[in-house]
């Protein structure tokens, strides 16, 4: 007899159910289709753009090398052209040339997912080469793009990786591809100098309204039975402009958007202008890893400015020590909400619900929770759930207050200058027990 006992016979290896075999094919199909749908999604894009876009040569020697390292930040430089190009001129009126109506520092962190927006007034006072001191607009009426870009780098000590600009008709023509954008109102708003006209409440606005809301500088609010001046000037037109651009971005992050992404961009695109570095980069495929970006990553901020009169002209001056400092928190990352608070303190409540005297219980509630209730009183319309309206340098803030609440959503919109918050209560704000 063998000491050694014979090798027991293979055991059968186990089929996999066929359900399971259809069900991982089926995963690895639709994983397949999916990124090919995403690669070419990023190639009709990019193509879009370099086909429509106009890809401008002569700037790109006042343009700082742009960094191959993710984890640098890029800077942008974006004018906001008042071209009437494209554009009804018997609706927002007519002028030879163009010049510099908005414009925008951007830092866009890609490591982080985020981005900071400094807006600048446009009748900031700078040195311009060859004109010595004038209104940093003035640089794109003297010198086109390179002028401009050489102007505000060297004012305010900025590394511009790229430039963009966009004429009036671009603003007006990707809201109208995008279907139109949400913004929230506290009080029905005018300007009759930019034929803006928008209800109190949740609105979707047009190209036109949209543009309308974005050039107002004779912004009015309808306080009760009177229409009232509010941030009339060109520091409440740069908020604005900011609410605007946050407003956009949430447009874009919805899913239908990102399939009709070819189009929207080929629409833009035709109004926009671009350093040529730009136009031959990877712009797509950036716009859409950063697609993410939501209000929450997005910081916005103005340079702080003061009304001054140079040689007859009105002008804007830099406040220091507080501008530099904005400046330098700008260039390193950090908040720029120097010399701010970046709490809600106070308030204003509306009732929204039609529930008699639930404003004023809600805004007891408040005032025990520490905020100053500035106003109560009857929103414009019903609304079936409770709006925190705030501006968009406080939409980090405004988690604190709907926690204090312990319901609503957050909007971005116009507030009154006097608080910070306006709370429009919906059909979710029970009594208070």
């Amino acid at each position: 007899m063998s000491r050694h006992s014979s090798s027991p016979p293979p055991r059968a290896r186990r089929a996999l159910p066929r359900w399971l075999k259809i069900s991982i094919l089926s995963l690895l199909v639709v994983a397949n289709l999916a990124l090919f749908w995403v690669w070419w999604t990023i190639r009709s894009t990019q193509q879009s753009f370099t086909e429509n876009a106009t890809a401008l040569e002569e700037v790109v020697p006042e343009l700082v090398s742009r960094p191959t390292d993710d984890a640098e930040p890029l800077y942008f430089l974006l004018i906001g052209s008042d071209s009437r190009e494209g554009v009804d001129t018997g609706l927002f009126g007519s002028f030879g040339g163009a010049r510099g109506d908005v414009v925008m520092l951007v830092r866009l962190d890609r490591a982080d997912d985020r981005a900071q927006i400094l807006s600048i007034p446009r009748d900031t006072l700078v040195t311009i080469e060859g004109h010595g001191e004038d209104k940093v607009n003035a640089a794109y009426a003297y010198g086109g793009a390179p002028l401009m870009v050489r102007s505000v780098a060297d004012a305010f000590e900025v590394p511009i990786h790229h430039y963009v600009e966009v004429g009036f008709a671009g603003f007006q023509d990707l809201v109208e591809e995008l279907g139109g954008v949400e913004m929230s109102f506290a009080y029905a708003a005018r300007d009759a100098k930019s034929r803006l006209d928008v209800p109190a409440g949740t609105i979707t606005l047009d190209g036109f309204q949209a543009l309308a809301y974005a050039r107002s500088r004779y912004y009015q609010e309808l306080r009760g039975d009177t229409w009232q001046s509010v941030d009339a000037n060109d520091i409440g037109r740069a908020q604005r402009q900011q609410n605007l651009v946050l407003a956009i971005l949430q447009q874009m992050r919805r899913p239908s958007t990102l399939t009709e992404a070819g189009s929207i961009v080929a629409s833009f695109a035709r109004h926009m202008t671009v350093d040529a570095t730009l136009a031959e980069s990877s712009l797509a495929e950036l716009a859409l890893a950063m697609r993410g970006l939501g209000a929450s990553d997005i910081e916005t901020a103005t340079i702080p400015t003061e009304g001054a009169n140079r040689n007859g002209a009105s002008v804007q001056l830099l406040v220091e020590p507080e501008a530099s400092a904005m400046l330098e928190a700008f260039r390193s990352g950090r908040p720029m909400d120097i010399g701010e608070t970046a709490d809600i303190l106070s308030v204003d409540v509306l009732n929204g619900n039609g529930i008699a005297g639930n404003a004023a219980e809600w805004a007891d509630r408040l005032r025990q929770a520490g905020y100053t209730v500035n106003r109560i009183d009857d929103a414009d319309r019903l609304q079936e759930e409770t709006a925190v309206l705030v501006e968009a340098g406080l939409a980090d803030a405004a988690a604190g207050l709907l926690d204090d609440l312990g319901f609503g959503r957050v909007e971005i919109g116009n507030v009154p200058a006097d608080v910070d918050a306006v709370v429009i209560l919906g059909s979710d704000a029970s009594p208070v027990s």
